[in-house]
């Protein structure tokens, strides 16, 4: 059972992180990197506060753990879109993201159905900075390179550390998930 209000200004600020993505998606593709670069750090900045928002109103919900990570997912998606159309992100590392992210949402539809929805964790949260900063580097500032491994996999050391970092932490969502699963299965 989801508990909470929905309509809270930290769920709000979830909501809007997609049109963001979605904004930052069009200046990308007609190549305003600047407009780009705004709506990308505005969505980064609604994912980093939309917590905050929600602790020091004593909004916390089941909403909230839902709607964040949701619109996580929605924006990287419609952005990694984007940056695959004009060739900014290579197409196993999108196929990386999107298979992680569909099997993080089956995962969520079988397993949590009807109980209280995990929190984010520690690597959840460090997938999501680099691969953000991964992200708005490729759209914004892409002649800026860490040390390349293009040899290897057509992108550089941020780009594999994101990557990494996206495998990590859908192994400890997983871990969490089997768990949660063997506990009700225990009761």
């Amino acid at each position: 059972m989801i508990t909470g209000r929905f309509f809270t200004v930290a769920n709000m600020v979830s909501i809007a992180r997609v049109p963001l993505a979605v904004a930052a998606c069009i200046f990308l593709y007609s190549g305003s990197s600047v407009l780009t670069l705004v709506f990308v750090v505005l969505a980064i900045i609604s994912d980093a506060a939309d917590g905050k928002i929600a602790r020091m109103t004593g909004t916390v919900s089941d909403w909230g753990k839902i709607l964040d990570p949701l619109a996580d997912k929605i924006a990287f998606a419609v952005f990694a879109l984007t940056l695959l159309a004009v060739h900014l992100l290579p197409v196993w590392m999108f196929v990386v993201l999107a298979g992680r992210d569909l099997l993080i949402v089956t995962g969520g539809l079988l397993f949590y159905r009807g109980k209280k929805p995990p929190s984010s964790n520690i690597w959840g949260k460090l997938a999501t900075m680099f691969l953000s900063l991964y992200m708005l580097r490729q759209a914004a500032f892409q002649t800026l390179q860490f040390p390349s491994a293009a040899w290897l996999l057509n992108t550089d050391a941020l780009g594999l550390l994101s990557t990494v970092l996206v495998v990590v932490s859908f192994a400890t969502y997983v871990y969490s998930a089997l768990g949660t699963k063997g506990e009700a299965d225990a009761a």
